[in-house]
């Protein structure tokens, strides 16, 4: 078996080595590195190309196009790659030097549909934040589902998923082109929906890298775009139904929509630029003209069954300032925590 990661860059000349080097170190060579440049404004195709010409150990592909998106260039990727397996990685992440070895021993007597991982949050100093890990498993797809949505036991991020590259193309699965936020969830649930086999790691294999000035990280009111990938999603339940389709459906356009939306909310609010919340509901109203009071009906029907959760309901429904005012008082509390946990784990390294 081979497995193809495809890489999409765009302006990441200060982060791009970090991955290939992990890349390199990689215990079992046997893969095909596909790089994607999105039409970077800075070095980053440079940095790639001379590294990669430095360490020709690396069997690797280097695609430079016109800016289209991260979905586009993903998908650009996908059609260049010729591995059994496929799989994505952004240019700011890495990899453990396990990552290859254990997708080729899980795919060595079989085939499943989906191989996920466990993966680590950290930040760009590569200090920890969370990490999430599965106990093994080998289920369907929709068992999968139901484990992200119902018994929220699996968390899975684009960067701790492989799939077998003939599925997604004998099924149409694309990342969503245009489609600033949601895309890669939208990819993983609807292949999820087709898959007849998913094997379960219990291995921590790749690290998601929080960066400030990610659109994750920032004022963007695209990022809501979410909202429509979850109905995108909801469609194509539809379209392919499976045994817990409808309970799922109804987390993801209840609960799961709501924490999104929430969670978005928080970013744009903490974000390099920082707005008062009624400008931001303005905005998003300016951009998705139904949004705001869509969700304020999703949040009266919400059961309650998260208190986090049903807390920033509440505080929102008697006032977005009272939201906003939680949200200041909860970032000034993890901040102090922060900075007593990075001081620990340079004690730590230092030591």
């Amino acid at each position: 078996m081979t497995v193809s990661i495809v890489v999409p860059m765009y302006n990441l000349e200060s982060y791009i080595t970090t991955l290939l080097e992990s890349l390199l170190a990689q215990s079992d060579k046997r893969f095909e590195l596909v790089l994607v440049n999105d039409g970077s404004t800075d070095r980053t195709a440079e940095v790639a190309a001379a590294f990669l010409s430095q360490h020709p150990v690396l069997r690797s592909k280097l695609i430079t196009r016109a800016n289209g998106g991260v979905s586009a260039a993903r998908n650009a990727g996908l059609a260049e790659a010729e591995g059994d397996y496929v799989m994505f990685l952004d240019g700011d992440d890495y990899a453990d030097r396990l990552l290859v070895q254990r997708i080729e021993e899980q795919t060595r007597d079989g085939q499943p549909d989906a191989l996920c991982w466990g993966y680590d949050l950290v930040r760009e100093d590569k200090s920890p934040i969370a990490s999430f890990v599965s106990e093994p498993a080998d289920i369907t797809g929709g068992e999968a589902l139901q484990r992200i949505f119902v018994k929220r036991s699996l968390r899975v991020w684009t960067g701790s998923i492989a799939f077998r590259r003939q599925f997604l193309l004998e099924h149409g699965i694309r990342y969503t082109e245009r489609c600033a936020s949601g895309e890669d969830q939208e990819l993983i649930y609807k292949a999820l929906t087709r898959a007849q086999r998913v094997v379960v790691l219990p291995d921590v294999l790749t690290f998601y890298v929080q960066r400030k000035s990610s659109i994750t990280g920032s004022y963007n009111v695209q990022k809501f775009d979410v909202v429509d990938a979850f109905k995108r999603v909801d469609g194509y339940f539809k379209a392919h139904p499976f045994r817990e389709a409808d309970a799922i459906s109804e987390l993801l356009l209840g609960r799961e929509l709501t924490e999104n939306y929430f969670y978005n909310l928080r970013t744009c609010l903490t974000g390099t630029a920082r707005v008062n919340i009624w400008q931001l509901l303005r905005d998003i109203d300016s951009c998705y003209p139904a949004l705001n009071s869509e969700l304020q009906s999703v949040m009266r029907r919400y059961p309650g069954d998260d208190r986090q959760l049903a807390l920033q309901i509440r505080a929102f429904r008697i006032s977005p300032k009272l939201y906003q005012w939680l949200v200041a008082a909860d970032g000034k509390w993890s901040g102090f925590k922060h900075r007593i946990k990075t001081a620990i784990f340079r004690k730590e390294i230092n030591v």
